[in-house]
């Protein structure tokens, strides 16, 4: 799991070298304003180098693992969302509501187009999956479905686990709804489903070999010849051939061709996909 952690491993190798170096210092120089300069001065500060070194792996292994699963959590709530967004209705009803179940006391009792008919205390519950992208917003229209919804079921409330946003201004129409609706945000949602779910090794692997895929196809090439930097080349371009001009030095000037270049390029649209 540390390989998706790093940067690289020249990078990490360049790191451990210089905390080493950083520590076999530190050491050596407390005891060199303790002791003075002499041979046990030098061993001392060795070995407190290396306990200082010591602490730093451990620190840095801990660290390690809380990202791992820090890590795990993220990815596999975002793929357990992203299999909802492609679910069937029923199935994605029923998956918000084991979702909710982790957290609320709640008791499901049947699956139906509308939603998952729960039961909390003396309640009945509609739990909906609004299924949406997640640069959506819950709309007007979506409450009052579910008003509907929860009418035609004999719910006494709704609950909304909407995959997208939801504004404030939704949420305060929720509440003065007529029948009670209650919005759980993308957010929790992403909580309960990386509890319940963190990605395994194999979709890690997966995820890599997809984002591999995305380079080969130049989506780099594309990432860096994008329209809207044109006007920032020429800016960096322009910036550098001004200080050409002012200092003389060469050294600016190879860059600031360089960054007009690319100017031209982005602006051309070098990279842009052909249209169907």
């Amino acid at each position: 799991m540390e390989r998706y952690l790093r940067r690289n491993r020249l990078a990490e190798m360049l790191d451990a070298l210089g905390i080493a170096a950083l520590c076999f210092m530190v050491g050596t120089l407390w005891f060199v304003w303790l002791w003075g300069l002499r041979m046990p001065t030098i061993l001392a500060g060795a070995a407190l180098g290396t306990l200082l070194y010591v602490a730093w792996r451990l620190w840095r292994s801990r660290t390690v693992s809380r990202r791992e699963k820090a890590l795990r959590s993220r990815l596999g709530a975002e793929l357990m969302l992203e299999d909802m967004l492609m679910a069937e209705p029923r199935e994605a009803h029923f998956r918000a509501a084991l979702l909710l179940a982790e957290k609320w006391p709640i008791t499901l009792q049947s699956v139906r187009e509308e939603g998952v008919l729960c039961r909390q205390g003396e309640e009945t519950l509609l739990v909906q999956c609004i299924r949406m992208p997640e640069d959506s917003e819950l709309s007007a229209g979506d409450l009052l479905s579910a008003q509907r919804d929860a009418l035609r079921v004999k719910a006494d409330r709704a609950v909304l686990c909407p995959l997208g946003k939801s504004s404030p201004k939704i949420a305060a129409k929720a509440e003065r709804a007529r029948v009670p609706l209650r919005i759980i945000p993308r957010s929790t949602l992403m909580s309960l489903a990386g509890r319940i779910s963190p990605a395994t090794d194999e979709q890690l692997i997966d995820l890599g070999s997809r984002q591999k895929r995305m380079a080969k196809q130049g989506n780099f090439t594309r990432l860096v010849f994008r329209e809207d930097k044109a006007k920032r080349y020429y800016l960096y371009g322009l910036g550098m051939l001004l200080l050409y001009v002012l200092t003389g030095m060469r050294l600016y000037a190879v860059p600031g061709m360089i960054c007009l270049t690319m100017a031209v390029l982005s602006r051309r649209g070098m990279c842009r996909q052909e249209r169907l």
